[in-house]
């Protein structure tokens, strides 16, 4: 009965309304950040639109840099007004803490003008990688992918490796998957969970997967393509230079669904178009229709036509033609 109790309460909860309250109420910005840790940034980002301006500047003076681009990274609406209320600095500081494909995303809400102003501001790595990802058509796999991603040399062992993967996860996240490269080519990849329960006196080369799927940067994206990627189910996959076949990013899980969804969507949206066309076709066959039986009608009654039975008889016959037609072309869409 508690369980139950509990489980009711949850799914009552109003996480936006209980973030809005708490940033108006909470006036200590230490404790404010502190409380904010229990929600997630998705629902902090859908908070901020009921915030007045200068709430926010507070909220995110409070919460900090890191905290601020994590909850940029989930906006949807309204971007530009958001960065409006930003100096240019501090922009270009919340931009560099996010993967360079949420940061693009983002630049693309912007007028030219404020994202140029914003992007000189920005450190030189983190330009370099938004200026790759913005060097691909967007039918590319290139410009899907985030350099947030963690690479170890083949062959270093088990204590190296662990090293090298606590130094790189300062900088980045996704740490799910490990990929493996020999002599700066990409080689296979290796799971957290293998690296971590690898006794020392077992190899950890026989890990590696070797057949682990991957895309090139300038490969087009298409609805094969993104099938296939989604058959693995991988958390991500990486992008790799077909010249030098060396990784010079990943595709996230996200992404991968990111992609089923529009092709979703154009899907659904050639049915409405196909059902619209049709609707079309029925009406004008159905206004055809009407105008003949309306001729008969108007004949009865003022004689317009001649009064020989056939003639309306065949009015009828082609009216009814029409009619059934447009229901056939109906069904058959």
């Amino acid at each position: 009965m508690e369980n139950k109790y509990l489980e009711e309460n949850i799914e009552e909860r109003n996480y936006t309304q209980e973030i809005f309250d708490l940033i108006r109420k909470t006036k200590n910005s230490k404790l404010l950040a502190q409380t904010l840790t229990n929600y997630h940034d998705n629902d902090i980002a859908d908070a901020l639109t009921y915030l007045s301006p200068d709430e926010r500047k507070r909220l995110y003076k409070a919460i900090g840099i890191e905290a601020t681009s994590r909850i940029f990274a989930y906006l949807d609406e309204d971007v530009d007004k958001y960065f409006a209320e930003l100096e240019n600095e501090s922009a270009a500081d919340i931009l560099e803490e996010m993967d360079a494909d949420d940061a693009i995303d983002i630049l693309e809400e912007l007028d030219e003008k404020k994202a140029n102003e914003i992007i000189s501001l920005i450190e030189p790595e983190s330009k370099s990688d938004i200026q790759l990802l913005q060097s691909y058509e967007d039918d590319e796999f290139g410009s899907l992918m985030t350099t947030n991603y963690i690479t170890l040399e083949y062959g270093i062992g088990i204590k190296k490796s662990i090293e090298q993967l606590i130094e790189e996860a300062e900088e980045n996240d996704n740490i799910e998957t490990l990929y493996i490269v020999k002599d700066g080519k990409f080689y296979g990849a290796l799971t957290l969970r293998d690296l971590l329960i690898t006794k020392k006196d077992e190899d950890l080369d026989e890990k590696i997967i070797l057949s682990y799927p991957f895309v090139y940067d300038k490969e087009k994206i298409t609805d094969a393509a993104i099938d296939t990627l989604a058959d693995y189910s991988e958390d991500s996959i990486p992008v790799l230079d077909k010249e030098t076949n060396e990784i010079l990013g990943v595709i996230t899980s996200a992404d991968i669904v990111e992609l089923i969804n529009e092709e979703e969507e154009e899907l659904q949206e050639e049915e409405k178009q196909k059902v619209s066309e049709a609707e079309k076709g029925f009406d004008t066959l159905e206004v055809i229709a009407a105008v003949l039986l309306l001729l008969v009608a108007v004949n009865r009654l003022f004689g317009v036509l001649p009064s020989i039975s056939y003639i309306e008889a065949l009015l009828i016959l082609a009216a009814l033609a029409l009619a059934v037609c447009s229901r056939l072309k109906l069904r058959k869409q």
